[in-house]
């Protein structure tokens, strides 16, 4: 089912201070930089070997860090922020996602949001050892 791994995706509250540590610590490189309405965050993605889809990882900030409706801003007021989720590409994210809900998973379609995938689901991490899972269709 997953072909490879594509992202991980952190939650920060200053998204200068992130992308100076991750390109200027640890050598990484500013490879997208967007702003994702359906999901209320702006995202930079870095990669070590400057490709989006590659092992990339994101840094989201919400763009209203008061608004708790969204998930991106709870969790950054919960917790200050860190690992949120694991993208992985897989290859069709329909009868994944049907596979998933067949083994007793939950899961939540969601449109493409980034350009980088036809789809997604998401899992829910109280069912997949704490982690959420973004399931993600290459085009």
């Amino acid at each position: 089912m997953i072909k490879r791994i594509s992202h991980i995706g952190i939650v920060v509250g200053d998204m200068d201070a992130a992308i100076e540590l991750w390109t200027k610590t640890f050598g990484l490189k500013k490879v997208r930089e967007m702003e994702v309405a359906v999901e209320g965050i702006r995202s930079v993605f870095l990669s070590a070997n400057g490709k989006p889809d590659e092992m990339a990882i994101e840094l989201m900030l919400p763009l209203n860090k008061s608004d708790m409706n969204n998930a991106v801003s709870r969790r950054l007021a919960k917790t200050g922020g860190g690992f949120y989720h694991l993208a992985v590409y897989v290859d069709n994210v329909e009868s994944s996602g049907k596979k998933l809900k067949a083994k007793g998973l939950h899961t939540i379609d969601r449109p493409a949001a980034t350009g980088m995938s036809v789809g997604r689901w998401l899992t829910h991490p109280k069912e997949t050892s704490g982690v959420m899972v973004e399931g993600m269709q290459i085009e």
